[in-house]
């Protein structure tokens, strides 16, 4: 028996050694089709769509629990509202649930249970209304309080203790206390704050300005300003790879993503591929990033060791709507 357990280990590592280890093995991302109201299931080494899950209207933020195998899809349109709850073994809806008008982004903190969503755009007379993070248990899928953040929270992280909004009504970057749920700081930044990451070390919150093309980094625990990176026209949102300390820009209407070296902050690339690059995803693990092209209806695949572009692969356009497929948010499980 020993010798056949041996045989079979030497055999395993000479598989390992010849072929590699399979860097996708299990993986899937998940990308949200505002324009027909659908996420795509897609099977990054088959290159190829594997399922379609019916959501609410025009899907926009993804946010994955790894630890309850859960994925939540915010639905943004004002009359949607709703966040849509996938099983990610089932890979079927379980729950739909109501937040605040508007919504584009949710983060989840899978230890308490607890998952924050930005209610970002309610707009009345010019003005934009929405104001709040909604708080909500996903044990029972209710919303059990409203933060007031300040106007048009767009994008959402935790770090540690706070709660970080970049606030695109008011042009500020807020922190909430997760302790008592209050506004503890707020700092004004340069222009329309969109997208936002935090550093591996967690000592850093970076802010993609839309109007400025830049990024702007934050000191994470007194929010003072370190440092202003410029990454071209229009920055979107921020994918960070952890394990190479590098941040990945998203530029829309430059068909770009710039990259970042996060130990200095210093611009080290820019990557040009698909038409409209906006939601990003990065698996350090597998050493890729996930970038939706939301105007060619495309998803490209970012090799992280050589900022290349290693494949493309085309979404379904929508069927139901003007605006072609339009995706919006990704991300990996």
């Amino acid at each position: 028996m020993k010798k056949l357990i041996l045989m079979i280990l030497v055999f395993a590592v000479a598989v390992i050694l010849m072929y590699g280890v399979d860097a996708y093995a299990a993986k899937r991302v998940y990308v949200a089709n505002s324009g027909n109201n659908t996420v795509s299931v897609i099977d990054p080494e088959k290159k190829e769509i594997i399922n379609t899950f019916r959501v609410g209207v025009w899907p926009a933020g993804l946010a994955c629990d790894v630890t309850n195998k859960k994925l939540y899809v915010v639905n943004s349109s004002e009359a949607d509202s709703t966040v849509t709850v996938i099983d990610l073994d089932s890979s079927s809806e379980v729950a739909r649930f109501k937040v605040g008008i508007g919504p584009m982004a949710m983060t989840v903190d899978a230890g308490t249970g607890t998952g924050y969503v930005a209610d970002t755009e309610h707009m009345v007379d010019g003005k934009n209304l929405s104001h709040t993070v909604s708080v909500v248990d996903l044990k029972t899928h209710e919303v059990t309080e409203k933060i007031d953040v300040g106007a048009g929270p767009f994008d959402i992280k935790i770090v540690n203790d706070k709660l970080f909004t970049s606030n695109s009504g008011e042009w500020k970057l807020a922190a909430v206390s997760l302790k008592d749920r209050k506004v503890i700081q707020k700092v004004p930044v340069i222009d329309t704050p969109l997208g936002l990451a935090i550093s591996p070390d967690k000592k850093k919150v970076y802010v993609a300005i839309h109007g400025k093309g830049s990024v702007q980094v934050f000191d994470s625990g007194d929010l003072k300003e370190l440092s202003t990176v410029k990454v071209g026209n229009t920055a979107w949102y921020i994918g960070v790879d952890t394990s190479k300390n590098k941040a990945y820009v998203t530029k829309r209407e430059e068909n770009a993503v710039t990259v970042i070296d996060m130990k200095v902050d210093k611009v080290i690339g820019n990557i040009e591929g698909g038409k409209g690059p906006i939601g990003i995803a990065v698996d350090s693990e597998t050493g890729r990033a996930y970038v939706v092209n939301h105007e060619d209806v495309s998803l490209s695949i970012i090799d992280t060791a050589s900022d290349k572009i290693v494949d493309t692969i085309k979404l379904t356009p929508a069927t139901e709507s003007t605006y072609s497929g339009s995706p919006w948010g990704v991300a990996v499980y």
